[in-house]
């Protein structure tokens, strides 16, 4: 090692901006679940959608054995929905497109702003109940895409349970 005083300095705040790096990227992957924003505070690339993993005590779900891995969330929000609203299940603008995954919400700190279980557990029970959540979610998702195809779009995004959830 150096006897040079800057050289230990310099090597001693790569240290530490080392270990802080290796922190946050380990505390990631629990803020991924469910849509929940990164700890910046800015919209996540990618999540991994498993409400019953990361909202365990939301009564009677039964335990989730498709989760979505790798939802590409951001790219949803700023690319793939614009212009893209009459396919969905639920009406949005492309200024907010948020509203086409996330129901009624009139703004991302009504996303953000509530704990991510309640959110859910309202739209769940809005949604005819856990015994319903199926039915809830595909229509999101998988209806948007089936009228992507049917309308001739070139890339309608995937159709069959595999392309989601993996096999």
């Amino acid at each position: 090692m150096s006897k040079n005083p800057a050289h230990k300095k310099y090597t001693l705040r790569t240290m530490i901006g080392s270990a802080c790096a290796v922190a946050m990227l380990l505390t990631l992957p629990a803020n991924l679940v469910a849509g929940e924003e990164n700890p910046t505070g800015q919209m996540s690339e990618k999540i991994t959608i498993n409400v019953q993993a990361s909202c365990p005590q939301i009564a009677d779900l039964e335990p989730d054995k498709k989760e979505v891995k790798e939802f590409s969330h951001k790219l949803h929000a700023e690319k793939y929905l614009i212009g893209k609203s009459a396919f969905a299940a639920h009406p949005y603008n492309d200024e907010f497109t948020c509203a086409a995954c996330h129901a009624g919400a009139q703004s991302s700190e009504a996303i953000t702003g509530a704990d991510k279980c309640e959110r859910l557990t309202a739209a769940i029970q809005a949604g005819g109940g856990p015994k319903k959540y199926k039915q809830i979610m595909h229509p999101i998702c998988q209806d948007c895409h089936k009228n992507m195809q049917k309308a001739g779009e070139s890339k309608p995004g995937p159709t069959k349970c595999k392309e989601c959830h993996g096999s």
